[in-house]
């Protein structure tokens, strides 16, 4: 018998993955008409996808994504409070930015990488479990082009950039199948550690990469392993299958510990604010997995017709489950998992139900399925977890793209089996099924925008083309607009934004009487496109800058426009960018008026988004002649004392406004800010009282600055005290014990509220 040459293997191997990875491409190219795309608009501009663009648009330009001087005027952009640790995919656009400088190219094109990149770890990790060729292909693409991929988009674009997660999910089926990373199986089948293998290198590597490709799939892969190092104990009959996982949960904190070093750092020095990601246990519930929503037809599932007469309509189906008018849709409805996947989904839920012997794959993949349903669904493991543990993991839906995973990698094998145990011309008819299931899938798996040549239109729909199509054209004329601002302005130019959004996740604005509304992230265009000008836009929910914007604001929400455009002037801002969809007509117009009436210029109008700029620079100029030393008055506005409430509280009052009350938490800790270099003498006045009906003890500790103990109840408790301010930071930690018993109503779990906060400074 003649032994193959060598180099035929890896030849093979080669090209089964640039056959994947050219029917990939070859799908988005006629699925997308790329041919016909400008990469220099992105595909998607609202909503997320406007909030990594600038991500994206600084770690191309800069090298990094934490700082950006050029956001949050007159402060700075950072992000430490607001950790995106997905690095792997940050190295990766890094390095497509050293080929394309364009970080608009750039964002386009690392989200097509990631089609070709799921598809190439996806084939690797089937074919390493013996599945053949044309399986492992087949699960490569179609777990590729998972509606979750494109529904997501660059909207959710690092959700949607999942290619690490068939790595992962290798090292989970390697324990239960009692391969253990860090151990060795001997010839007598016992297990001694073993930390130099090949297999040990291989968890290393993709434990770093989990903990790095984003916090969420972080969180899901620890949950399978240990599951997996369940299943291995009892499948394997020793302890070391559990120790092998834990092994790898290790490398994946520790690996996340050292994503997260810059904010560690920073909230050390400065703090820890918990509320730009302040998140509630009941989330779970909102943004649970539904069963119903995996295993429905994707919306917008394109009709099967025979002539002009519908034949079956799949869309119709999914239409009426989601209706509006009957349930809350939320981002659960963005993970069906396609016909293959679901019959593999529905058969690893039944096979886990049969009291039979479940050997490898089928054993494995049903056990960790079934967990991952009970974690992910609404009202599961997830929300067990969220109530005793953390509510940082909110979306328990985005667990469905693992169990697509595990869905396609038991059809395919399913069906490799089935073509395994052939011979004669069934086994002849392999490659033309699995093509032929692969053509199935991405019709099934695609809605009505992709394939624009092969689809039939629907009337009053949009393809792909039309589109983009129009979002290039919005991204256009927004360049325009910018442009011609950034050329009113002076080189690193100041303009404010108003009205003022949070950062991050605002609500959006929308005033009674306004005509749409101002998105979450709409404020940051100005950023997109230029080059130098800085927005007051970014600054960071809850620190310094963030409420020097609330409170002025707020001069211009009451009407005091001398005193808005002062403290506007004293910071250096040049311009003014007013967002009128979410204003009321009579309120832009007393806006406008009184504005220009102090000495601000209209300058540039966007009619497509009813932008206005107004030049400041005379105003200012005005400004330094009227006062007798403008560069004091200057210093003492950057320098004013304020006090953040970085966490354990929550106001409910309106922007600006916050004053008036917070509501406190169990423990909480709020931080005075000098930044002046002499000591403040101010007068601190506030109110004390509890939200439940009965006393409780209030412990103040911070040092000699202001500690206290105190007793409050429902009564309103009046407080004044005389404070000496140093310069710098002064934290001071609240701690409330009822002397009653408490039924709380929700897991925010407030008890206290303190309210009329005022802090007068004693003039020097």
């Amino acid at each position: 018998m003649n032994t193959p040459p060598r180099w035929r293997r890896p030849l093979l191997s080669l090209g089964s993955y640039s056959l994947g990875i050219l029917l990939t491409v070859l799908a988005l190219l006629v699925g997308l008409r790329l041919d016909k795309a400008d990469f220099s608009a992105p595909f998607q501009y609202e909503f997320d996808a406007i909030l990594i663009l600038p991500f994206v648009k600084a770690t191309v330009e800069r090298g990094s994504h934490w700082r950006n001087e050029r956001l949050g005027a007159p402060g700075i952009q950072e992000l430490h409070d607001f950790p995106v640790v997905d690095h792997l995919h940050f190295a990766i656009i890094w390095c497509l930015g050293q080929v394309w400088s364009d970080p608009v190219v750039v964002f386009n094109l690392f989200h097509l990488l990631t089609y070709p990149l799921t598809t190439l770890t996806t084939m690797f990790v089937l074919r390493r479990f013996g599945l053949s060729v044309p399986a492992s292909l087949v699960g490569g693409i179609l777990y590729a082009f998972q509606p979750y991929h494109y529904l997501r988009g660059q909207v959710h674009y690092f959700l949607a950039a999942y290619y690490v997660i068939p790595l992962t999910m290798m090292l989970a089926l390697w324990i239960c199948q009692g391969r253990l990373p860090f151990f060795r199986k001997t010839d007598e089948g016992n297990y001694r550690r073993a930390l130099l293998t090949w297999d040990s290198l291989a968890a290393l590597v993709i434990g770093v990469m989990t903990a790095s490709a984003g916090a969420y799939y972080a969180f899901f892969a620890c949950a399978f392993f240990v599951v997996a190092g369940i299943y291995g104990w009892i499948a394997t009959k020793t302890w070391r299958a559990a120790a092998s996982a834990v092994a790898v949960i290790g490398i994946v904190v520790l690996a996340g510990i050292a994503n997260h070093a810059p904010t560690f750092r920073y909230q050390y020095e400065f703090g820890r604010n918990s509320r730009p990601h302040a998140r509630m246990a009941e989330d779970s519930e909102r943004y649970g997995l539904k069963i119903a929503q995996l295993i429905l037809p994707v919306a917008q599932h394109n009709p099967v017709g025979l002539g002009d007469r519908v034949v079956l309509d799949p869309a119709a189906l999914r239409s009426m489950y989601q209706g509006p008018q009957y349930k809350e849709l939320t981002e659960s409805e963005w993970d069906p998992l396609g016909f293959v996947a679901t019959l593999g989904f529905l058969g690893l839920l039944t096979v886990a139900m049969i009291p039979i012997r479940k050997g490898w794959p089928i054993g494995p993949l049903s056990a960790l399925t079934v967990f991952g349903t009970l974690l992910g669904t609404t009202g599961g493991l997830g929300s067990v977890f969220n109530y005793t543990i953390s509510a940082q993991v909110r979306c328990y839906n985005r667990v469905s793209i693992y169990l697509a995973f595990l869905a396609i990698f038991a059809s395919c094998w399913a069906i490799d089996r089935f073509f395994a145990t052939r011979t004669g011309w069934a086994r002849r008819w392999k490659w033309p099924a699995f093509l032929a299931i692969i053509a199935f899938g991405l019709w099934d798996q695609t809605n009505d925008q992709w394939f624009p040549d092969a689809r039939k239109p629907v009337p009053g729909s949009k393809t792909v083309l039309d589109s983009r199509s129009e979002t290039a054209e919005k991204y256009r004329r927004d360049r325009e607009f910018f442009g011609r601002v950034e050329g009113l302005l002076p080189d690193g130019g100041m303009v404010f934004n108003y009205p003022y959004l949070e950062f991050p996740e605002s609500p959006p604005y929308l005033e009674v009487g306004g005509k749409e509304k101002i998105e979450s992230y709409d404020s940051v265009l100005g950023y997109l496109h230029t080059n130098s000008a800085r927005w007051s836009f970014g600054s960071m929910k809850g620190r310094e800058w963030d409420n020097w914007h609330r409170e002025t604001t707020r001069l211009g929400l009451d009407g005091n426009y001398p005193r808005f455009l002062e403290k506007l002037c004293l910071v250096g801002f040049d311009g003014i960018l007013i967002d009128t969809r979410g204003l009321s007509p009579a309120k832009f117009h007393s806006l406008k008026e009184g504005i220009e009436r102090c000495g601000a210029s209209f300058r540039e109008l966007h009619p497509g988004r009813q932008l206005y700029y107004f030049d400041l620079t005379g105003h200012r100029k005005l400004l330094e002649k009227s006062f007798t030393h403008f560069e004091q008055e200057a210093k003492a506005e950057r320098e004013a004392v304020t006090v953040l409430w970085l966490q354990g509280f929550q106001s409910y009052s309106e922007i600006g406004y916050e004053w008036k009350s917070h509501w406190g938490q169990k423990s909480g800790e709020i931080i005075f800010v000098n930044r002046s270099e002499r000591t403040i003498t101010a007068t601190m006045s506030l109110t004390f009282r509890t939200v439940y009906k009965g006393p409780g003890e209030l412990r103040i500790r911070g040092g000699e600055f202001w500690s206290d103990d105190l007793e409050i109840g429902a009564a309103p408790n009046v407080y004044t005290r005389e404070l000496r301010i140093p310069p710098g930071r002064q934290k001071v930690a609240f701690r409330l014990t009822p002397l009653v018993n408490v039924m709380p109503t929700d897991s925010k779990l407030e008890l206290y509220t303190i309210t009329d906060f005022k802090l007068d400074e004693r003039k020097p």
